[in-house]
């Protein structure tokens, strides 16, 4: 069983999954590359029980409650679409999961799922300020 435990931590500082729980509030940067457009850079803001992302590309910016399922896994759920200036018009009844599965100093990786789409998407995500 100590072994066990002692191969688990190994794998979980390899991975920097320890690194979770500082992500938990911050702020930070994520780039999607658009085919035939230029690129959309979303800045969040994470403050634990809410998160306030902002796409100044499409005048949008939203706030959505936190939900931790466990030290590396989150729920996003929309709460209020702040500012919409080009009429996106976000399906407020969206919960978006992201799974951390990479932390560096620089950045860290997520995997997100959303109720409405099949599709997984795997993004970096730039940390700004922890």
């Amino acid at each position: 069983m100590k072994l066990l435990i002692l191969v688990f931590m190994t794998f979980s500082w390899l991975l920097g999954l320890d690194e979770c729980n500082s992500l938990k509030t911050g702020v930070f940067k994520m780039t999607n590359e658009v085919e035939g457009s230029a690129p959309i850079t979303s800045v969040i803001e994470r403050t634990g029980e809410f998160q306030y992302e902002r796409v100044k590309e499409l005048g949008l910016e939203i706030k959505y409650k936190v939900e931790w399922v466990n030290d590396c896994t989150y729920k996003l759920v929309w709460l209020e679409t702040i500012k919409d200036e080009n009429n996106f018009g976000y399906p407020t009844n969206q919960i978006i999961t992201n799974t951390i599965t990479e932390v560096t100093p620089e950045y860290y990786i997520i995997i997100s799922s959303s109720n409405l789409f099949e599709e997984k998407f795997e993004g970096k995500v730039e940390i700004v300020k922890r």
